[in-house]
């Protein structure tokens, strides 16, 4: 019994050895942070991307997981200063400059430096349809809705299904009165592939342009694809006289 339990004990001890050994350097502690992170352990997170930081000040991505976990506490103060961090490490890194928009648009709201933030990335990233999105969706919240049309019409052109854009885009539109232009726009979105919402919002515009006609076209259109949204669309028709 001895010489089955004595190999077994020892091969516990040698791998007990090894895994300790194993969580030595940054790169490990900061991945022992991102399992922490994942299980929900956002304490223990924090104590590993700073063990990680403590052997690499240069830990630019380190500093972008603590700022995540600051904001789950809403330590937003926090937040931003590990995000400041890590882009003095390293100014062009495509993760922090959007996390910092974001927390600029959703948390600190400050649009100006949120724009900032998203337009920076684009720098680097000049097809992320987030940033492009997230810039139209600050311009609205100024009431620059001019502003926000290209930005929003640049993220439908690298995604023309993206759903966000079309309701920024559409938002843009009706505050700004272009319907027309708003038609025309939709119109070579449709170009590309049938999606609900220019559909909708084209049906929209010619109902502010009280042209009755072209709503009902666009509402037999739609209602092939999205019953639901057909409904809401005659019911604006229905108002016109």
């Amino acid at each position: 019994m001895l010489k089955q339990i004595l190999p077994l004990f020892i091969f516990s001890m040698i791998s007990f050895a090894a895994s300790a050994q194993k969580i030595n350097t940054a790169a490990d502690f900061y991945r022992a942070g991102l399992g922490f992170k994942e299980q929900g352990m956002f304490a223990d997170a924090v104590v590993s991307f700073r063990k990680a930081i403590a052997l690499n000040k240069l830990f630019d991505s380190a500093y972008v997981e603590l700022a995540s976990i600051n904001l789950k506490s809403s330590s937003h103060d926090s937040a931003i200063l590990n995000l400041n961090k890590a882009l003095s490490i390293s100014p062009n890194m495509t993760s922090a400059l959007m996390a910092l928009g974001n927390l600029y648009r959703d948390y600190k709201p400050n649009y100006d430096s949120a724009i900032i933030c998203y337009k920076a990335a684009l720098k680097t990233d000049s097809t992320n349809k987030v940033a492009y999105y997230s810039i139209a969706w600050c311009y609205n919240a100024k009431q620059d809705y001019e502003a926000s049309i290209p930005f929003a019409v640049k993220a439908l052109e690298i995604d023309n299904t993206y759903r966000a854009a079309y309701g920024e885009l559409g938002h843009a539109y009706r505050r700004s009165k272009k319907f027309a232009e708003a038609i025309e726009q939709f119109r070579k979105n449709l170009a590309v592939s049938i999606v609900d919402l220019p559909i909708f919002y084209t049906g929209m515009c010619y109902t502010q342009l009280n042209d009755k006609e072209g709503a009902l076209k666009q509402y037999e259109e739609l209602k092939k694809i999205n019953e639901k949204m057909a409904a809401a669309l005659k019911r604006e028709i229905d108002k016109m006289k």
